[in-house]
């Protein structure tokens, strides 16, 4: 997998698109250029680039225009504007409507890598993450799909905590994934267990145990007797009471042995702030300090848009597989889910591809985006 910052330059003169590619590849970088800025806009989202060159003058495109409509669909995107001399004015412009810093012609190579040295350091922090070929094997496995910064950033995070004997905290919306990553520990927690094991793992329920407090639970009595991996969703709604007796639980001669010995792994999840509900007296102060040790933030997906691609291309395959079909989503089909709001995050999505195999007519069928837009506009209807 290449780690190489991608640049988009995009200039209608030739003599620059090729001399800065072949810098910026000498220096590391991968490297796309387009002459024609009409294009730019379908490409950004085709690409995904860490980095976009940008001509502000070009006599069948603005420049700013265009900065403008790339901003608006994707606003977290790293843009510089390349001006000549005389367009400064429009260079600080182009700076108030987004855009992070400008290269003046005639260039000077020396201050464009200066300028672009960032992209190195991500990238380096990005390879480094992504260096256990076994850690991606079993993410892989347990259908955990990701290649972002911010994922890499999070498995390593969970990679490197996993095995501390304390329980874990996992904070994220709803959809995020909190559960297969706990999986993912589980695994971590179990070196012994060869990646084949992973499915027998995930349906033994002495091994991997979920109890969600989102129903009125009594905890001592369900986390009793047990082994293995304890994962407690939605602690967040645990009743005060009940958090009482949790803590009992934790500071018990009981859990102390199991823990000390490796025979359990507890994982709590929350979709809120463990801290803000205890400074309103919503939460046990005695409970937030035993889990707020080594507290994981899995981001949202409308964080990591990235990753939205590889969502995407995963639960087509999947359910093409699952329903004996063909199904595939075209470019600009991609480049619109890519840019929605997902408030239900990554099973908002895997429902919504679902939706689209099972749907499909033809077992062979390519899904435009006009089909897409109606199903995911749909609303639930109160009788």
């Amino acid at each position: 997998m290449n780690y190489s910052p991608l640049i988009l330059i995009v200039d209608d003169e030739v003599a620059i698109l090729q001399t800065l590619k072949e810098s910026l590849k000498d220096e590391g970088f991968r490297v796309q250029t387009l002459a024609d800025g009409n294009k730019a806009l379908s490409l950004v989202g085709e690409l995904v680039p860490d980095l976009i060159f940008l001509d502000i003058f070009m006599p069948n495109c603005n420049g700013l225009e265009l900065l403008t409509k790339i901003k608006k669909e994707y606003p977290a995107q790293k843009i510089m504007v390349i001006s000549g001399f005389g367009n400064i004015s429009l260079a600080v412009e182009a700076i108030k409507n987004g855009a992070m810093d400008f290269i003046e012609k005639p260039f000077n190579l020396d201050e464009i890598f200066s300028k672009i040295s960032f992209l190195k350091e991500n990238s380096k922090r990005s390879a480094q993450n992504a260096t256990d070929t076994k850690i991606l094997t079993e993410i892989k496995k347990l259908e955990i799909v990701g290649e972002s910064f911010l994922f890499l950033e999070l498995m390593t995070q969970i990679k490197n905590i996993a095995n501390i004997k304390l329980p874990l905290l996992i904070y994220g919306e709803h959809g995020t994934g909190k559960t297969l990553i706990s999986r993912f520990v589980h695994l971590s927690c179990h070196p012994e267990l060869d990646s084949g094991s992973i499915q027998k793992i995930t349906h033994h329920d002495r091994d991997f145990t979920v109890i969600d407090c989102l129903s009125n639970i009594n905890i001592n009595s369900k986390i009793s007797d047990l082994d293995g991996t304890i994962l407690i969703k939605n602690i967040d709604n645990l009743s005060l009471d009940e958090q009482k007796k949790f803590v009992n639980y934790l500071e018990s001669d009981e859990y102390k042995l199991k823990n000390n010995t490796g025979l359990i792994k507890i994982i709590v999840t929350s979709t809120r702030s463990l801290f803000r509900l205890m400074r309103e007296d919503k939460f046990n102060s005695n409970l937030f300090y035993k889990l707020n040790i080594t507290p994981v933030e899995v981001p949202s997906i409308n964080k990591r848009r990235y990753d939205i691609p590889l969502l995407l291309d995963h639960w087509v395959k999947k359910f093409n597989d699952i329903y004996n079909k063909n199904i595939t989503i075209d470019a600009e089909s991609i480049r619109y889910l890519r840019n929605r709001f997902w408030p239900g995050n990554i099973s908002q999505i895997r429902n919504l591809i679902e939706k689209v195999v099972i749907l499909a007519e033809n077992r062979d069928s390519k899904i435009s985006m006009r089909t897409l837009e109606h199903l995911v506009g749909e609303r639930d209807v109160d009788f």
